[in-house]
């Protein structure tokens, strides 16, 4: 089952494109993971549908599942607030006491936001936009991605974590001590979102922020060296090998052998062979903000 945040709305998507469940019409659904969601501009738990509210004006810019029912959010102004559970609605004060938050900004000189979220096996990783990489640990936050590569989305799967970047995807292997940097292959470095499917290294590149010429990419995981090798085709069935518009955050990933990519005018498309080849699985949908596979 793959799990489709809309402009209008979560889809659920069989594997076959029947689908199996709509919900949230009506909200602009950016961010899914586990039975959580970021819609209509809060977060919503997805078995209850009750929305909740976050301290101090804060919005939701991201989501990520953790056990007992609760949930870090990731929120404007660069916090994280950990939701759901018997303590309610806390805020990160590690997080907040971070030294470092004075330098982080953005482009256009506007306030930071946490980005993306990801869970290790020893914690969770945060990524800020633009403000690094951090790792949780004994208490704190540890940075592990300095705020010049300009991250955009970190994940973790198959003990890897992996970064895309505007310098490219960084993969490593030891928990963020140390990085292996590429953009080999790649049309240009510039990268929004990065996944992780059966040994393969996959991730969007593109331009830049205002792209014309976008793509997704793939090489195996144990060839750090390798070149990254384009993904999709030309010849009008399933995912494109050029796209007109950013693979935005969250809007590729992966479970097993499976990848799909969301794009902003409505279509889904699936590999079931980590990205070798394509099928549209859906079109014509609300534009799509964000893809997740039902775990």
């Amino acid at each position: 089952m793959i799990i489709v945040g809309t402009g209008d709305g979560l889809v659920e998507l069989a594997l076959d494109g029947t689908v199996e469940r709509r919900a949230l019409p009506g909200s602009d659904v950016v961010a899914v993971s586990g039975d959580w969601a970021i819609a209509g501009g809060k977060v919503v738990n997805l078995d209850s549908g009750a929305p909740v509210d976050l301290p101090d004006g804060l919005a939701p810019r991201c989501v990520q599942a953790l056990d007992g029912g609760r949930a870090l959010v990731g929120t404007s102004d660069a916090r994280i607030v950990t939701v759901g559970g018997p303590e309610g609605v806390e805020r990160d004060d590690a997080f907040d006491a971070l030294p470092q938050r004075s330098s982080w900004t953005t482009p256009w000189g506007g306030p930071p936001d946490t980005r993306s979220l990801t869970l290790g096996p020893d914690g969770p990783f945060a990524g800020v936009h633009v403000g690094g990489v951090w790792r949780r640990e004994a208490g704190t936050w540890v940075e592990v991605v300095e705020a010049d590569a300009d991250n955009h989305q970190v994940t973790y799967a198959e003990d890897v974590l992996a970064v895309a970047a505007a310098i490219g995807v960084g993969v490593s292997r030891d928990g963020g001590d140390s990085w292996h940097w590429s953009d080999a292959g790649l049309h240009a470095p510039y990268c929004r979102a990065v996944a992780v499917a059966d040994g393969l290294l996959l991730a969007s590149a593109s331009t830049g922020p205002g792209t014309r010429e976008a793509a997704v990419y793939r090489r195996p995981l144990d060839e750090p060296d390798a070149p990254f090798t384009r993904c999709g085709s030309d010849d009008g069935e399933g995912l494109p090998a050029s796209l007109p518009h950013n693979v935005d955050t969250f809007e590729l990933a992966a479970e097993g052998q499976l990848v799909a990519v969301g794009t902003p005018t409505g279509e889904v498309h699936l590999s079931e062979d980590a990205g070798a080849s394509w099928r549209t699985l859906a079109s014509a949908l609300p534009g799509v903000r964000c893809v997740t596979f039902a775990t």
